[in-house]
């Protein structure tokens, strides 16, 4: 197992930037999103997932700007670089949302190559559809489903989800299937997405859990952590952190 930790040092200038992008966000939520979707408490069935991410679709990219300014773009493409992928091969953006990654997959899997982006939310994978089309990408699939019951395809070589386990308490079981659908061709999983620092104060984890709150994520869903998953269920994992350990990146190989 490779490990590598982002600096401990918590710098008060650092939490002023993050309190500001917290107070950004809160902002947005406020504005952009509807009271009903704002009331949602707690742990989300998929109903109220779907609901909400149909709702969040047109401002959800204005949202996630807030964690691309933290670096949580770079990190993602570093998930895909650590796929090790090749012209050919077959691989699901689990949670694609509007489909930032699947232009950069389907370059990596070349023509000949399959990018499967599956979501819960029709309303996101019409902005996906919008992205590929304006990007002329033929080997790109969009299924609308809840992964908790996806069927992952056969000849499976590369498995990638960035901010969208940490919303679904049976990560682990989905996390399973994909490993057991990649030990065919030994293909790798990278999930990316936020934690809870264990050192953090109780005021810092508030501002995280404001970034969060647009997108569903709450303190209830505190146990929720995919990284653990993988790790049970793979090979040659790796770990690593950003944003003094909020923003993590987990890869590993199906075995």
């Amino acid at each position: 197992m490779v490990v590598v930790r982002g600096r401990a040092p918590i710098r008060t200038r650092t939490y002023a930037i993050g309190a500001a992008m917290a107070a950004g966000a809160a902002l947005l939520w406020r504005r952009l999103v509807p009271e009903q979707v704002q009331r949602e408490q707690g742990i989300l069935d998929a109903r109220a997932v779907q609901r909400l991410y149909d709702q969040l679709a047109p401002s959800y990219d204005a949202l996630a700007s807030v964690y691309r300014a933290v670096g949580s773009r770079r990190l993602a493409e570093r998930g895909m670089r650590l796929l090790d992928l090749r012209p050919g091969d077959t691989v699901v953006d689990v949670g694609c949302g509007t489909g930032v990654n699947l232009p950069a997959l389907a370059r990596v899997v070349g023509p000949t190559g399959r990018v499967v982006g599956v979501d819960l939310s029709p309303q996101m994978l019409a902005r996906a559809r919008e992205r590929i089309t304006r990007a002329g990408l033929s080997n790109v699939e969009l299924v609308q489903d809840d992964v908790r019951g996806f069927a992952f395809p056969d000849d499976l070589h590369g498995v990638l989800s960035t901010f969208a386990l940490e919303i679904i308490p049976e990560h682990d079981e989905v996390i399973a299937r994909a490993c057991r659908a990649l030990s065919a061709t030994g293909g790798r999983i990278a999930v990316m997405g936020l934690r809870r620092p264990p050192s953090w104060p109780s005021w810092a984890v508030d501002l995280g859990i404001a970034l969060g709150r647009p997108f569903g994520v709450s303190d209830a869903y505190v146990q929720v952590r995919p990284w653990k998953a993988l790790r049970r269920h793979t090979d040659g994992f790796r770990f690593e952190t950003k944003v003094f350990g909020a923003l993590y990146l987990a890869v590993g190989r199906a075995e």
